[in-house]
C-alpha cells in the first residue's frame, strides 16, 4: 500500500537524521524525499442510519441476544467517539452525573462525553454493565453479519494504491463496518451537527491537532454541499 511505503521512508529520514546528531557519516539525500500520505478510505454512519440500528428489532430466535449485545456496544461508541478499547470497558463508575468521564487507554487523557439518551437506555436495558465484552477481532467479525442483517447494503466505491497501481473496489457497506466506524462516526455527525466548535469535539475524541481531526472525521462531497447551502453567499 502506498501508505506503508510512506511510514517506511519517514522512520528511514528520521533514523538517518537521528544517524546525523551523532556524527555518523550519512547519506542527507533521504531527506530530500518527500511523498505524501494517501487519503485513507473509510465509512462513517449517519445519524439516521444510527438510529435504524438501534431500533433494529432481530427477527430470528437463534442468537437474536447476542445480536442485540454486539449492536447496543457498537451504539455506545457511535454516541460518544470513545475508542473501543474504551467503550468496551465502561462501568458504572464511568457515569458520572449526565457524563461518561473516562481516562483512554491510547493517550491516557481523561474525556467527559455527555450522554446521549440511546447509551443511558442501553446502560439501564443491561443493569449497568456494558452489553459485550468480545476482543476486538471477534468484535468485528460479528459486527459485520449485524450490519448485513440490518441491512447496510448500500454499494461502496472506492479507490487506494497498492504496488504503484490505482486499485477500484466497490463493496457492500456492512462490509466496510468495524468498531473504529463508530468513533469515526462520532465525530463526523458531531462536526455536521453545526453547533458544536472543533475544539470542543477534539476535547471529547482527544485529538490535539486540527489537522488530525480533519484527516479523522469523513465528509462526502453531498455532507458538504448540504452544511454550506445555507450560507449567504448562495442568496442574493
Amino acid at each position: 500500500m502506498h501508505n506503508t511505503i510512506v511510514g517506511y521512508i519517514q522512520k528511514i529520514q528520521s533514523l538517518v537524521r537521528r544517524a546525523g546528531q551523532y556524527n555518523y557519516a550519512v547519506d542527507t539525500t533521504y531527506n530530500e524525499v518527500d511523498l505524501e500520505e494517501e487519503p485513507t478510505f473509510a465509512v462513517f454512519l449517519s445519524m439516521n442510519e444510527i438510529t435504524r440500528i438501534y431500533y433494529y428489532k432481530f427477527e430470528h430466535q437463534d442468537k437474536r441476544k447476542a445480536k442485540e449485545r454486539i449492536r447496543d456496544l457498537f451504539v455506545i461508541g457511535c454516541l460518544t467517539a470513545l475508542r473501543y478499547s474504551d467503550y468496551s470497558t465502561l462501568t458504572n463508575q464511568n457515569l458520572i452525573g449526565e457524563y461518561i468521564v473516562k481516562r483512554t487507554k491510547k493517550t491516557n487523557v481523561d474525556v467527559k462525553v455527555p450522554i446521549h439518551d440511546y447509551v443511558k437506555e442501553i446502560f439501564e436495558k443491561y443493569g449497568g454493565h456494558i452489553p459485550c465484552q468480545l476482543c476486538i477481532q471477534h468484535f468485528n467479525k460479528y459486527l459485520k453479519l449485524v450490519m448485513r442483517e440490518v441491512g447496510l447494503t448500500d454499494k461502496i466505491t472506492y479507490s487506494y494504491t497498492k504496488g504503484g497501481k490505482l486499485i477500484t473496489n466497490t463493496r457492500e457497506k456492512w462490509e466496510l463496518i468495524s468498531s473504529h466506524t463508530a468513533r469515526r462516526s462520532a465525530a463526523t455527525n458531531m462536526y455536521l451537527a453545526g453547533r458544536m466548535k472543533t475544539l470542543e469535539i477534539m476535547r471529547l475524541t482527544g485529538h490535539r491537532s486540527e489537522q488530525n481531526f480533519f484527516r479523522y472525521i469523513r465528509l462526502t462531497n453531498d455532507d458538504t454541499a448540504r452544511s454550506i447551502s445555507g450560507d449567504m453567499f448562495f442568496r442574493k
